[in-house]
This record gives structure tokens, C-alpha cells and sequence, in this order.
């Protein structure tokens, strides 16, 4: 030990310390919060804007969330993120992947978009509404959906409820497809399944909040 002036081999002290029951201090770096995070810490419930919107068109609010799917008798998982609007129901966007990073929610959101433009509407005033994960309040995720013209809204913290309408979904979804997708052998098969569920939500399944259609027949009319 250097006062005494000894060397004495890491791995010996670290036994020396673990036998007395001693540890060496450290000094443990807080994690550096991203500019968003500390904005929404001071904002609160203000940062959900659904609070004071008035939603009575299609295509005015696009919710966002991702959620766990088992796959191969559940000894494997997939991770499945949509946008959705709404008040038509419709799924704009959807991206299946192994991980719930930026990536995935990027690519849901780029179909999302492409979708628009299909349709002949712009991303420019859509509020966009989620969660504040990591993936939704990251750099990647605030960076693309401001630049497409997008506000942005997100829940409060553990209030699942403040996105309702995606909670709405991956519970009908599951409890619909579930065992269906238990079934999948691998990523590829399971991602024709989910598309194969989405189609049929989007175009043929009848919603009660909607009067009784699909989401494609709603937002058609609500477009003219």
C-alpha cells in the first residue's frame, strides 16, 4: 500500500476488502438527462396536449407506443410499434423489430408519413402523442418528427391511460392474435402475420367509436 510503501496485486486487496467486509467508495455519474426530458420535467401534465385539444378531425393527432408480441412458443420476443390516428383508429405506421430502440419507432414513423403523402396530407401540424420512454424523448425521434412539421405531446409519467387509444389497440390485437403469433416459427413469419392483423383491422374490422365501419371506410369519408 502506498503509504506503507507496498504493492500489493488489485486482485489481493479486492479479497482483502471483500473478507473485512469493506468496499471502495465510488462515485457514481448521474446520467445526463436529454434537453427534452428536463423541458417535460418542468412542463408536467402540460406536456400532454391532448388535455386541451378538441379532436374532431382525422389525421389531427397521431398516437404512438410500442409493445412486447411472444413468438416460437414464447421462447422468443418481438417488439411491435405503431402510429395511429386518433380519431379515425387507422394504423398509419408499423414497425416489427428485436429491439425497442430508435430505430423501430423511426421506421413506424416513416411509414406513417409515406402514408400521408399517399393521401395527399402533410405531417405539418400533427400533433404526434406518446409516451416519454427513452426511444420516444430521444434525439433521433424529437429531431425527425419536428422536422417534418409535427408538435409534439406526451403522456405522464405511469399514466398509461393518457394514450388510451393505443392501449385500445394492443389489448385487441393480443387478445385476437395472440395465439396466432405464439405460433410463429421466426421474425419473418411473424411479421406476415402481424401485417395480415393489421390489414384486417385497418380495412374489415367494424369499431363502435367509429359508427359501426372500419378505419379505412371512416377516414375515406372524413376525407371527401
Amino acid at each position: 500500500m502506498e503509504q506503507y510503501g507496498e504493492i500489493v496485486n488489485h486482485k489481493l486487496l479486492l479479497r482483502l476488502l471483500k473478507l473485512w467486509g469493506l468496499g471502495l467508495k465510488r462515485k457514481i455519474k448521474p446520467k445526463k438527462r436529454s434537453w427534452i426530458k428536463r423541458v417535460l420535467d418542468f412542463l408536467g401534465k402540460r406536456a400532454n396536449l391532448l388535455f386541451s385539444l378538441t379532436v374532431d378531425k382525422v389525421f389531427q393527432v397521431i398516437v404512438s407506443d410500442i409493445t412486447e408480441i411472444p413468438y416460437c412458443q414464447g421462447r422468443k420476443k418481438a417488439y411491435l410499434c405503431v402510429h395511429l390516428d386518433y380519431l379515425g383508429k387507422m394504423i398509419l405506421g408499423w414497425e416489427l423489430g428485436k429491439h425497442p430502440d430508435a430505430s423501430l419507432v423511426l421506421a413506424s414513423f416513416n411509414m406513417a408519413r409515406n402514408k400521408l403523402k399517399r393521401l395527399g396530407k402533410s405531417s405539418q401540424g400533427i400533433v404526434f402523442h406518446q409516451d416519454q420512454g427513452s426511444v420516444y424523448t430521444g434525439a433521433e425521434y424529437t429531431t425527425a418528427t419536428l422536422e417534418a412539421g409535427g408538435t409534439l405531446s406526451f403522456s405522464r409519467k405511469g399514466e398509461p391511460g393518457d394514450n388510451a387509444v393505443n392501449e385500445s389497440f394492443f389489448s385487441r390485437l393480443k387478445e385476437e392474435q395472440r395465439d396466432v403469433f405464439f405460433e410463429a416459427k421466426d421474425l419473418w413469419e411473424l411479421e406476415k402475420l402481424v401485417k395480415r392483423a393489421i390489414d384486417y383491422y385497418n380495412f374489415k374490422r367494424y369499431h363502435t367509436s367509429i359508427g359501426i365501419v372500419p378505419p379505412w371506410e371512416f377516414t375515406k369519408e372524413a376525407l371527401g
